[in-house]
């Protein structure tokens, strides 16, 4: 795992944590320091060029993108758990990366 992947891991967990505990600065921006994890995992990510089309990162570039403008503009549900849409675009970005570099668990072929 790459040292950008683990500082946006930390910076998610930092920013869920300052949603229920009290921290100075987090909590008032936790939504922002969640939208910085997720660009620091996109920026530390390297896509597979075989691959066209990823459905995840679609799917969660539309949640991102959605959570964003219920921010902003009032969405019935979206508005009132915005962070929480966000966070889920964030686990499925995390969720759908191949974490293993050299191709699959060894002793698969």
């Amino acid at each position: 795992m790459s040292f950008g992947r683990m500082i946006s891991l930390v910076i998610a967990i930092v920013a869920v944590v300052g949603v229920f505990v009290e921290i100075p600065v987090v909590s008032d921006y936790a939504f922002w320091v969640l939208v910085g994890a997720f660009l620091v995992w996109a920026a530390a990510h390297r896509a597979n060029p075989k691959v066209s089309f990823r459905v995840w990162t679609m799917i969660s570039l539309a949640l991102l993108l959605v959570a964003i403008v219920g921010l902003f503009i009032e969405v019935p549900i979206v508005s009132t758990y915005a962070f929480w849409v966000l966070a889920a675009a964030y686990l499925i970005s995390v969720g759908s990366t191949k974490l293993l570099e050299g191709g699959g668990a060894k002793g698969s072929e």
